[in-house]
């Protein structure tokens, strides 16, 4: 069997529609050649790609002409998600003004309005803003979550908004579902984080009574010399919080925190070093040993 002509150059390698074929050039029977699948009706694509969540939401967004929103728009910006929505069978789908909700299989349509600052259009799918996916998540993650949400907006590296700009946007959305759960994070966001767990463990020592750490506080010598940016910190009673996550256990990393421990100690520092571990309970009922630990802390400082 002859294999089937190339596709041209505006068809290789992304999703394409049906119409955009006839466009193209190309015959009925060429869009349903086997080197051809369609990941949705009306759509084609090649059959060696791989159907990712972008590929998936792309396929949709052409067919339908909706927008990629909720937990479908975050995994495509990078929110940092409870493992519970790691699948992403479903895709979200909000439609533009004028339009009704997408009703297809493993698809979730949404009808809302959108105006034009809450839609980006990409180079291959349009979806929500990162401020408005943010505030399309409170109806779908409880707070802490909500909060772990928020600090990745305006991480330290590579932020995807400021907090100047969420609280006009919030402004605009009283007495909209999600408002509310939306301003208490707002409370408890902070900017320049540098990862979810980082967020989580913060949460964490606030609710077990301990003052709000400082974020990221640059550490000093005498001489004004940077040593570190501890994780979290303490200042006034000079404590460093360090959330060591799964990178620090090579070898190198483990040298280079051995180093940058004992640097602020000997500056009179007290460190305290937390992993995984000292996050999850041990059994029904425990507290985490950081909740446990928060004496260790509180005793080093006043």
């Amino acid at each position: 069997m002859p294999r089937p002509r190339p596709l041209p150059p505006p068809l290789s390698g992304q999703p394409f529609t049906i119409k955009q074929a006839k466009a193209a050039g190309l015959t009925r029977r060429r869009s349903r050649a086997r080197d051809l699948a369609s990941p949705c009706h009306g759509v084609r694509i090649p059959a060696s790609a791989d159907l990712t969540l972008l590929v998936r939401a792309r396929s949709l967004a052409l067919a339908t002409g909706a927008v990629a929103s909720h937990l479908t728009a975050a995994a495509l910006w990078g929110f940092p998600l409870p493992r519970c929505f790691d699948t992403h069978v479903v895709v979200h789908l909000t439609c533009r003004p004028g339009a009704r909700a997408v009703r297809r299989k493993d698809v979730r349509g949404h009808q809302a309005v959108l105006m034009p600052e809450e839609i980006v259009e990409g180079r291959l799918v349009a979806c929500t803003s990162p401020l408005r996916t943010w505030f399309d998540l409170a109806g779908v993650l409880d707070l802490q979550d909500l909060v772990i949400a928020g600090d990745f907006l305006f991480r330290r590296r590579n932020p995807l908004s400021t907090l100047a700009a969420l609280d006009a946007y919030l402004a605009t959305k009283a007495g909209r579902p999600g408002y509310r759960k939306a301003v208490k994070a707002r409370a408890l966001i902070r900017a320049d984080t540098d990862s979810p767990k980082e967020t989580e463990l913060r949460l964490l020592l606030v609710r077990s009574g301990l003052p709000e750490p400082a974020i990221n506080l640059p550490l000093l010598d005498e001489t004004g010399g940077w040593i570190q940016d501890p994780d979290m910190s303490y200042e006034k009673f000079k404590i460093a919080i360090q959330y060591d996550g799964g990178h620090h256990a090579s070898p190198t990393q483990r040298r280079s925190d051995i180093f940058r421990d004992e640097n602020a100690r000997g500056l009179g520092w007290h460190v305290v070093v937390l992993t995984q571990w000292d996050l999850d309970p041990f059994g029904p009922g425990m507290e985490p040993s950081a909740v446990t630990r928060r004496y260790e802390v509180w005793r080093a400082g006043p």
